[in-house]
């Protein structure tokens, strides 16, 4: 049994990376080859194609953006509204296992930020929001990437937020 669990966790990160083959500069009909049958939607010159999927028990979506026929976003976020310790819970081990099998594939981050690692119900703890942990990776394979578990919050609108996204290494606003 222990060699079975082994063997999966050793192959995790290889189907991980054949799941996300697309990379920054790739060509829409590229992107296309790879995932057929994806929505897509148009805004002026840019194109943003749609592929649900799931991270870690966070139901939501891979969304790829291309300007000018070429992909330069790629992103992947899960808002959750009810708020309690579980789902909290929920989205921090997703986005840990995230860094780990990022970190696996493209190293250690280039920076960590780790922030309040813990459910503050805002209700009775009043707070904005808090920035729960970052990941980030400067130049993976030339991409910028970032992972992030944010807990959103002001006026009493309050979302907790995991966060995927993959840049040109060069993007200028990736701080």
């Amino acid at each position: 049994m222990k060699k079975y669990v082994f063997l999966i966790l050793l192959l995790f990160p290889l189907i991980l990376s054949a799941q996300q083959k697309a990379s920054i500069g790739m060509g829409l009909d590229e992107v296309k080859k790879l995932y057929p049958g994806m929505r897509q939607s148009q805004y002026e010159n840019q194109i943003t194609l749609i592929h649900p999927d799931t991270l870690y028990g966070l139901a939501s979506e891979w969304g790829y953006r291309f300007e000018n026929n070429k992909l330069d976003w790629i992103y992947f976020s899960k808002y959750i509204d009810t708020l309690n310790e579980t789902n909290f819970n929920k989205c921090l081990a997703a986005t840990m296992h995230l860094i780990a099998d990022y970190s696996m594939e493209f190293g250690a981050p280039d920076t960590l930020i780790p922030g309040t690692l813990h459910f503050r119900d805002p209700y009775t703890d009043h707070h904005w929001g808090y920035d729960v942990i970052e990941a980030r990776w400067n130049n993976a394979n030339g991409m910028k990437i970032k992972i992030e578990f944010t807990f959103m919050g002001g006026k009493g609108e309050y979302h907790l937020i995991v966060i995927v996204n993959y840049f040109d290494k060069n993007y200028p606003y990736f701080e």
